[in-house]
């Protein structure tokens, strides 16, 4: 319905431009504002809903953690397209937001056909670096599902290396909320000394994304794969992304487990970490 809203009052803002006066241009761009204003409310935060799909779940016929964070990372991708700072603004500037952590916090998951409201919004700008939050709730209910916090790096994609600062109007676009009064953890998680290692893991071309690297959910899913039968039901996630990985890079698998904790990591080849997860 929202979608309808502002495709019905683009079009007509469209129709009232064309080979229009100034004013009547002025009056097509109200109109177009007013129906963002009126679908979003806060435009600070952004939302979409969803119904759990049969392809997302578990063995448990629960939403699984690679489908928690595509939920997510589809999440600030439509607020960024919707608000005119998406992809092809990114690639015209050679730019990209690159994920340096998420924490993820899993009250109770999503189940087969649930229908939910996804919803994120900007916390903080500094620099080059961006923090947001993010929740999962039922959309009938209100109930709190999952909850999340996650840093960005704002990075030049020829360079590889982090911009001075964001642009002007990417803070305008999304400006910032509150963030969420969670507790949530500070600093890099820590890779335990005694790991099991794992057999390699070749990327292909079905782990990348549109920035020709390793995708933030394949990440989480190839971080999956490796877990120790009985892992079980986690409820709390936690990953650093300290590299990212493209095509043909091998990754050497780690895994500890200990005190209902478990630890993966992703190496490069000289054996530096590329991904740390935690799972508890």
């Amino acid at each position: 319905m929202a979608r309808r809203i502002r495709r019905d009052a683009w079009h007509k803002g469209f129709g009232e431009m064309h080979g229009t006066k100034d004013s009547e241009r002025r009056m097509a761009q109200r109109i177009r504002r007013d129906a963002w204003q009126n679908t979003k409310g806060d435009n600070t935060m952004y939302s979409f809903t969803e119904r759990v799909r049969y392809t997302e779940l578990d063995e448990n016929r629960n939403l699984s953690l690679t489908s928690i964070i595509n939920y997510m990372q589809d999440c600030c991708i439509y607020e960024a397209e919707d608000k005119g700072v998406g992809i092809d603004w990114l690639k015209e500037h050679h730019t990209a937001w690159m994920l340096i952590s998420w924490q993820v916090k899993i009250l109770r998951r999503p189940v087969f056909c649930e229908h939910v409201k996804i919803t994120t919004w900007a916390t903080g700008f500094r620099h080059f670096l961006g923090t947001r939050n993010f929740t999962i709730e039922n959309e009938e209910t209100g109930e709190l599902l999952i909850y999340a916090y996650s840093e960005w790096a704002y990075v030049n994609t020829e360079t590889q290396k982090p911009e001075r600062k964001v642009p002007e109007k990417e803070l305008v676009a999304y400006g910032t909320h509150e963030p969420l009064d969670k507790e949530f953890e500070k600093g890099r998680l820590s890779v335990p000394e005694m790991m099991e290692a794992r057999p390699p893991i070749t990327v292909t071309e079905l782990n990348l994304d549109t920035n020709h690297h390793v995708n933030n959910g394949q990440y989480v899913a190839l971080a999956c794969s490796v877990l120790p039968e009985g892992t079980g039901q986690f409820t709390d996630f936690h990953c650093d992304v300290r590299q990212q990985s493209v095509l043909g890079d091998i990754l050497f698998p780690y895994v500890s487990k200990e005190n209902g904790t478990t630890v993966v990591v992703l190496n490069d080849p000289e054996g530096k970490p590329k991904l740390v997860a935690r799972f508890t």
